[in-house]
């Protein structure tokens, strides 16, 4: 018994050796390493082949998996959200088998569209344009709105796609609208152009100047003509042609304004043709009549130029003065004319005041040329508006203000003229403007503009001449403080604001003719106390706008009531201020020897006495910069 149990476990041992095959190797292969998926309704498959059980993962929020496990062959759904965004994205795909893991790829492109033309245009009879997309996403088409001229073969696709515009015949004006290509979060701009039915030409110009069968014309004539309407509303441009035949326009320039100046002169005594043609944007022509002129030998101030009015017979350095002027138009600077007439004046009404009188000699003069494309300024205060190169504007009361960057600049094309220069020059701004104001606009480093209407006023102190003397001889060269006192501060002590105002122009050469102590020991002006000659010289309260706290020289001066009479400490700066710039030494005897006038006249005097401080209105205080 025992013998037959051996031979049995034997038995069962043997079998079990021989007859049992060991476990396979894992088989695990995916179809692609990579799959990519449409950015709109994206979906892709990969199949995997396996010999055993296997688990897919994927870590995404755009992108889902089917099924996720299986046992043997069999095949992964891949599916995927549209995607809207600017970028590709991508995710790694893993799919592993007892121990063994293979991976693949899922990439999705972004939305993209794209159009062949950003600009169609159609004839007035209409017509078919087509427009390509290429595209990868779904896409619609809007027509702006109120926009019934335009249709379309298709509102709606995906993909690439030829697409039919159509326009209905223009039976008006030119006429556009835009077509919008929509897609995922973009869109593209389609601007649509239809030519009007009847291209109706620009009116002809109507012409003004030189006037047609004009003699001794200027040789630098400004020419000018009327606006031309469109009757389509076209924007309207010119071409002015000039020549000294009419059957060869050799001379021909394009300008959008109704006014044009030559860059060089036309020859003397010759006969010229001209015209002007109004272009509209379509290429119609509007001519105008043909005018001639007759050239003579008068000449005119180019824009910029200037002229040297005087030049300095005396010292071994000039103070110089620049006269320019604002509200002049180019017909105006004809030599001899009415800025000539207005310079000329000014000049002579800076000199006929002492020191300057007895200084002229000392001075280079200067006259320069601005063209203004109106005549006369901008007057806010009463609702006037003027085109003109310096912008000088009438702000109310007494008060003008000026493009002074401008006026610099134009001061710059005087021959050996900086910035630096700049500091030691006077400017003189006359404005075409008849009318009583004035200001001045001064710098802490020197820089003064003195700005000065043609006022041709006959009361007592508001001329032109009394212009020049308070702003441009006053502030502007003498750097004088007013000294006038205003009914705002009736009654009042200078306070700290003003004080410190005085300190800093003080500090930088500026107001001898003030000060805030009335002790004649220690007034800035003391050496002329008891000074033969000079008794009107005392301490006077009041000035500088108020009435207490503050002194002035003299009880009357140009810088109240603009009177041509500068009191002593205020000629004596003016007079240092000149014979630095000659390079001449200074004293108080040399000052006194030649200082001629020092009193005002009786009839100043008189005149003086008429005004009444109460209704009297004073130039506006300068304009202090730093």
């Amino acid at each position: 018994m025992k013998k037959i149990k051996y031979i049995l476990y034997a038995t069962f041992a043997i079998l079990l050796m021989y007859g049992c095959d060991p476990e396979p190797p894992v088989e695990l292969e995916l179809s692609v390493k990579e799959v990519f998926i449409s950015n709109i309704d994206g979906n892709g498959t990969i199949t995997v082949s396996a010999n055993s059980n296997w688990t897919a993962t994927l870590s995404s929020t755009w992108c889902s998996i089917s099924p996720t496990s299986g046992n043997g062959n069999g095949e992964i759904t891949i599916t995927a959200s549209d995607n809207f965004n600017d970028e590709n994205r991508g995710v790694v795909l893993y799919v592993t088998s007892k121990g063994v893991k293979k991976s693949a790829t899922i990439r999705q492109d972004f939305s993209k569209l794209e159009i062949d033309k950003n600009q169609i245009l159609f004839s007035k009879l209409g017509s078919t344009i087509n427009v390509s997309v290429v595209s990868n996403t779904n896409w619609q088409i809007e027509i702006q709105t109120g926009t019934n001229w335009i249709s379309t073969n298709t509102y709606s696709g995906k993909g690439n796609a030829e697409i039919a515009f159509t326009a209905t015949p223009n039976e008006g004006k030119q006429r556009e609208s835009k077509i919008f290509f929509k897609y995922a979060n973009g869109q593209r701009e389609l601007v649509v152009i239809q030519e009007r039915s009847i291209n109706t030409s620009p009116n002809s110009p109507i012409m003004k100047s030189p006037v047609n069968n004009l003699n001794d014309a200027n040789r630098l004539p400004t020419f000018r003509w009327g606006a031309s309407k469109d009757p389509d509303g076209d924007i309207v441009t010119y071409r002015i042609e000039y020549s000294l035949s009419q059957t060869n326009w050799n001379n021909s320039i394009h300008v959008s304004d109704t006014v044009y100046n030559l860059p060089a002169y036309l020859d003397e005594n010759k006969k010229y043709y001209w015209r002007v043609v109004a272009i509209d944007s379509f290429g119609g022509e509007g001519i105008s009549q043909v005018y001639t002129f007759t050239t003579g030998t008068k000449k005119s101030y180019f824009d910029g130029q200037y002229k040297v009015a005087q030049t300095y017979t005396k010292g071994s350095g000039p103070s110089e003065i620049l006269f320019i002027g604002d509200g002049y138009v180019s017909e105006d600077y004809e030599e001899g004319g009415i800025f000539d007439r207005d310079m000329n004046n000014g000049i002579e009404y800076f000199f006929e005041i002492e020191p300057y009188k007895s200084y002229r000699e000392y001075f280079n003069i200067y006259k320069q040329a601005g063209y203004s494309r109106d005549r006369g300024v901008k007057q806010t205060d009463k609702g006037i508006f003027k085109n003109t190169k310096f912008g000088v504007d009438f702000l109310g009361g007494s008060s003008l203000s000026a493009d002074t960057d401008e006026v610099f600049r134009y001061a710059k094309m005087i021959s050996g003229v900086d910035d630096i220069k700049l500091r030691d020059m006077l400017i003189i701004l006359v404005v075409n403007q008849d009318r009583y104001a004035g200001t001045c606009w001064i710098w802490t480093d020197g820089k003064a503009i003195a700005i000065c209407p043609v006022s041709t006023s006959t009361a007592a102190g508001t001329h032109f001449r009394n212009l020049i003397y308070h702003e441009a001889g006053g502030h502007g060269f003498g750097r004088l403080a007013d000294e006038y006192t205003t009914a705002a501060n009736a009654g009042k002590t200078i306070n700290d604001e003003y004080k410190s105002k005085y300190n800093t122009f003080k500090n930088a050469g500026f107001y001898p003719n003030i000060d805030l102590t009335g002790d004649l020991t220690a007034v800035k002006w003391k050496h002329f106390i008891n000074l033969s000659g000079y008794s009107r010289v005392g301490a006077v309260e009041g000035g500088f706008y108020f009435p207490l706290g503050v002194w002035r020289p003299e009880q009357t001066s140009c810088m109240m009531y603009n009177e041509p009479y500068y009191n002593a400490p205020s000629r004596e700066k003016m007079v240092q201020r000149i014979l630095s710039a000659a390079q001449e030494q200074y004293s108080l005897e040399i000052f006194r020897q030649k200082d001629i006038q020092k009193a005002p006249s009786q009839s100043v005097l008189l005149q003086t006495k008429s005004i009444n401080p109460l209704t009297f209105v004073p130039l506006a205080p300068p304009v202090m910069m730093k």
